[in-house]
């Protein structure tokens, strides 16, 4: 690894994908590990986990997991990482009129995109959220 990988690598920002379909995962994992380092989870428990030593930049989160759902490890994640260093993407196929508003109103989202979106939209909302949404980017 060149000096110039190395330093890029230090500095890529740090993505947590919680998803409990593991072939959504997988390529969310794909799709984003070309820019950022990036860790996974299938379960809110190990999200919350991974997420206190990687300490992530964004975390692109579904909200219906097994076990502890995704508003509450993200609550967690929000309480106990500090809100302004970390924003979340909440990735859901809770699409019904007012649910948008009410999962960002609940404090544990920063943005919310129904499920199924595009890949490009995604990783675009990503980047946003490192520019505008994450101080510690």
């Amino acid at each position: 690894m060149s000096a110039s990988q190395a330093t890029e690598r230090v500095s890529r920002a740090r993505i947590l994908v919680v998803e409990d379909n593991a072939d959504l995962l997988k390529i969310l994992n794909e799709l984003l590990s070309q820019e950022y380092d990036v860790a996974t989870a299938r379960r809110g428990e190990d999200a919350i986990t991974i997420a206190k030593t990687f300490k992530p930049n964004v975390v692109l989160l579904d909200l219906h997991l097994p076990g502890i759902d995704g508003i509450e490890t993200g609550q967690w994640i929000k309480r106990d990482l500090a809100p302004d260093h970390v924003a979340i993407l909440a990735l859901t196929a809770l699409a019904g009129e007012g649910e948008a508003e009410a999962i960002l109103r609940c404090g544990c989202c920063d943005a919310y995109m129904a499920k199924p979106a595009s890949l490009a939209d995604i990783r675009a909302k990503v980047s946003e959220l490192l520019r505008l949404g994450s101080r510690a980017a």
